[in-house]
């Protein structure tokens, strides 16, 4: 009996020993994970990447890390950065979130080491420029393909995304904080068991817009070796904001501003300003003009700062000046969908004046250009018709393309005709139990914004669909092989039946991820050419807006 006892207790011990590892991090200290309950991989909760500043400095460039003593046990779940959720109720809304918030979870396969090093993915989370975390989604699914996962926690709202171009207010905090959590990442990947020289940058619906922008800066050289898009790009129309300074007014205004047209009194108004009213304000996730208010921005000169962004991502693409690295990008099929929960408030609306709701990143000469436009979107949306239920699907497919389709594919086609990288790209029309619920559902079958994402990360739904959970070994199976070898079907198995063909300007391939995988041409090339034609004359190309300038040019 006692022999078996003192076996027990080693045994127990062993196994103590096998479920954490710990990492020496050079210069900050120690971290612990705990391995998965159901997988060969351990999981870091909430590891420091930076330290977010204080004061009159709250909007500006994140601080080092601040080192701690000991080992930090790293299983904190549910930091997230300051924000607010959706309420009917106004008396509900309270601020939800910590002032220390820079943080990243890391998903690390028990067989990674410095010896053995592995191929990463970080993902930047969505939520409109003003919400979402890193803990939003889990990234279980692909740490099971031998690469590590990561995600994080970034300044959102207004403290990530104001821009005044002020030494207090510069501009792109949100983005600062993302190359500050790439940088880390390069430094200290490798105690992990990771590679700092293959390191793939992803992100969905805002976050793919972030992803491309940093992508374009020179800030990241070095630090991003791919690129994965879902249902986002930094050519959208909700990704840059065209005037900041005048977004800060109106949004400050309701909060109490007295609107003194003078930068200084804005900086001290935003300086001075509630965490919780900031955070209230910042949150417009319909607007009509397919934009979110607070997002990043063409940042001015401005003393002691280093700006991510001072020039149009479209000039900077168009002129070839961007990372040549291997690209995987695409959309769902009806991102539309996503704008649905609208469309009863929004349809009288459109009816009385569609102006409003063409995107913000088209700037008329004069109200007959405009209408003129208007005319044919209508008949070919509308079928001349009004907005009304019989034209519920226009709606969505006016949504999809403007907001989403037409920026996604234009990027991909300049990508293709600028870099001897390849570009890999999809559509995804899969539907089944883990897509967005709407309430169209019996009459609309497609999927919506960001439902791909649904399929490659946890959003800690659930299924037991055979179908679905062959369609996410699909998925993560592909993303992971486009990260480690920069081709998404690098390998033929039962799942993975088709060669996934480069996007090209001579061959526009594109695979169709639905019940099955197609391999197809010329996605959305019918309805590009109507885009393009108006966006070639009245795109509005963002630049640095200097304080005074309150109207489009």
């Amino acid at each position: 009996m006692l022999r078996l006892f003192i076996f027990c207790v080693f045994f127990v011990s062993l196994r103590a020993e096998d479920d954490y590892r710990v990492v020496n991090l050079d210069g900050i200290g120690s971290v612990s994970g705990e391995k998965y309950w159901n997988g060969n991989f351990y999981e870091f909760y909430g590891v420091p990447y930076a330290t977010v500043p204080k004061g009159r400095d709250k909007f500006k460039e994140p601080l080092p890390v601040e080192p701690w003593e000991g080992v930090k046990v790293a299983n904190v779940r549910n930091n997230v950065c300051q924000q607010v959720y959706l309420t009917d109720d106004d008396d509900d809304i309270i601020l939800h979130g910590e002032d220390e918030c820079l943080t990243m979870n890391l998903y690390v396969p028990e067989e990674a080491s410095e010896e053995n090093p592995l191929p990463v993915i970080i993902y930047i989370h969505s939520g409109a420029f003003s919400g979402g975390s890193g803990n939003m989604a889990k990234l279980t699914y692909l740490a099971r393909h031998d690469i590590i996962a990561i995600s994080f926690n970034y300044r959102v709202g207004a403290l990530g995304f104001a821009c005044l171009g002020t030494e207090e207010i510069p501009g792109n905090a949100a983005l600062k904080d993302q190359i500050a959590a790439l940088k880390w990442v390069n430094k200290h990947i490798k105690k992990f068991g990771g590679d700092p020289n293959k390191v793939t940058l992803a992100g969905f619906s805002v976050g793919a817009a972030m992803a491309e922008i940093l992508a374009l800066s020179k800030l990241t050289d070095g630090l991003i070796h791919k690129l994965v898009l879902e249902s986002g790009s930094a050519l959208a129309p909700f990704a840059i904001n065209r005037h900041p300074i005048t977004t800060a007014t109106n949004i400050a205004i309701p909060m109490g501003y007295n609107n003194t047209g003078k930068i200084k009194d804005l900086t001290e108004f935003y300086l001075n300003a509630s965490a919780l009213d900031l955070a209230v304000k910042s949150k417009n996730f319909f607007l009509t003009n397919s934009t979110f208010g607070f997002a990043p921005c063409v940042e001015t000169k401005v003393p002691n700062t280093v700006p991510v962004l001072t020039e149009s991502p479209l000039d900077i693409i168009k002129r070839g000046d961007f990372k040549k690295i291997p690209i995987l990008t695409g959309y769902s099929n009806m991102e539309g969908i996503s704008r649905t929960i609208k469309f009863g408030d929004w349809m009288d609306d459109m009816n009385k004046n569609f102006a409003d709701f063409l995107p913000a990143d088209l700037a008329f000469n004069d109200d007959k250009a405009k209408q003129t436009f208007i005319d044919q979107i209508k008949k070919s949306y509308f079928k001349d018709e009004e907005v009304s239920h019989n034209t519920l699907q226009g709606y969505i497919d006016y949504f999809s393309d403007s907001m989403f389709k037409y920026a996604i594919i234009k990027s991909a086609k300049h990508y293709a005709g600028k870099s001897n990288q390849p570009v890999y790209l999809y559509e995804f029309t899969y539907v089944g139990k883990l897509n967005m619920k709407h309430q169209y559902m019996d009459r609309v079958k497609g999927a919506s914004h960001r439902d791909q994402s649904a399929y490659v990360l946890d959003f800690l739904d659930y299924t037991i669909s055979y179908r679905d959970m062959d369609t996410r070994d699909r998925m993560t199976t592909m993303w992971s092989d486009f990260v480690k070898y920069s081709d998404p079907t690098a390998y033929e198995s039962t799942l993975i039946n088709v060669k996934w063909l480069r996007h090209s300007v001579n061959e526009q391939n594109y695979l169709e991820i639905g019940n099955k995988l197609k391999m197809k041409k010329d996605l959305f090339e019918k309805r590009y050419q109507f885009w393009d034609r108006v966006y070639s004359k009245y795109y509005w190309n963002p630049t640095a807006q200097v304080a005074g300038e309150n109207k489009k040019k």
